[in-house]
């Protein structure tokens, strides 16, 4: 019985090679396994798995390697923002980084509302997760890239089913720190 399995798998591995090899040799072939490889690393992603992991969140392969979201669907001028880790989880500094997503297109209509209901300006608005984070208030730096100094913030986050008051702990150049209650999209305002 083992000689079998053995002589077995012995003609399945020929087979296989020898299929391999003609179909490689063959133009058509050659074309229909051009068309169906991956286009993954055209899309600027290393692995396949990237690619998807990048597709479920809604983002570009810069910005899933990068943890920044850099437009919002109907956001115009949407200033990227980005999340590098160090959250600190209810007052204790931690190397948990949160995971950023691009929202809907109907997020993305009802923060345009709320930044108009404070008569301010949208800059972006983006989906914040912290897997595996066990938290009663995260404090997380964003980068907002471009934000001038001293700029006055405003920032909602939509959580179950209201845009509620989010506090802004700290402005500075090209920073916004948020003290965050929950997970959800998070939509920041620049006030006059």
């Amino acid at each position: 019985m083992k000689k079998f399995i053995a002589l077995l798998t012995a003609g399945m591995l020929v087979s296989g090679t020898v299929l391999t090899a003609s179909a490689a040799d063959s133009p058509s072939a050659g074309a229909v396994m051009a068309t169906a490889a991956p286009s993954y690393t055209a899309e600027g992603f290393t692995v396949a798995a990237d690619a998807q992991a990048a597709a479920d969140r809604g983002m570009s392969a810069a910005e899933y390697y990068n943890n920044a979201i850099i437009s919002a669907p109907g956001v115009e001028n949407a200033m990227p923002v980005g999340q590098g880790g160090k959250i600190i989880i209810n007052g204790v500094a931690t190397n948990l980084t949160a995971t950023l997503s691009k929202v809907n297109r109907t997020v993305a209509d009802s923060a345009k509302t709320q930044a108009a209901a404070l008569g301010g300006t949208l800059l972006n608005v983006v989906k914040v997760d912290f897997p595996g984070a066990n938290y009663k208030v995260a404090t997380i730096n964003f980068y907002l890239k471009n934000l001038a100094g001293g700029t006055k913030i405003a920032a909602k986050q939509y959580v179950n089913g209201a845009w509620i008051d989010v506090e802004v702990s700290e402005v500075r150049e090209d920073h916004v720190v948020l003290n965050l209650k929950n997970s959800g999209a998070v939509v920041f305002v620049a006030l006059p």
